[in-house]
């Protein structure tokens, strides 16, 4: 077989040094004050990218944009508050 067709398999040892080297450079980071600790969280979330508040459902069929459904409660402004 080529290197090419050789299939590619998860090896857990390279994942673990991969982690390992992560954590290292996210402390260095954290220790020169490159970047804070909720930064740092923030960058490293799983979903960072995913917006909990609306979900695409569907593409309009004319138009292609996409339609969101809306998800938990509608901020309150602080003049509706008083209502």
């Amino acid at each position: 077989m080529d290197d090419d067709k050789t299939p590619k398999y998860f090896d857990p040892e390279k994942r673990r040094r991969q982690k390992e080297l992560s954590r290292q450079r996210d402390e260095e980071r954290l220790a020169r004050g490159e970047i804070t600790m909720m930064g740092l969280q923030k960058e490293n979330m799983a979903f960072r990218r995913l917006r909990r508040d609306r979900i695409m459902f569907a593409r309009c069929p004319k138009t292609g944009t996409p339609r969101y459904l809306a998800m938990g409660d509608k901020r309150k402004s602080d003049s509706d508050e008083g209502k």
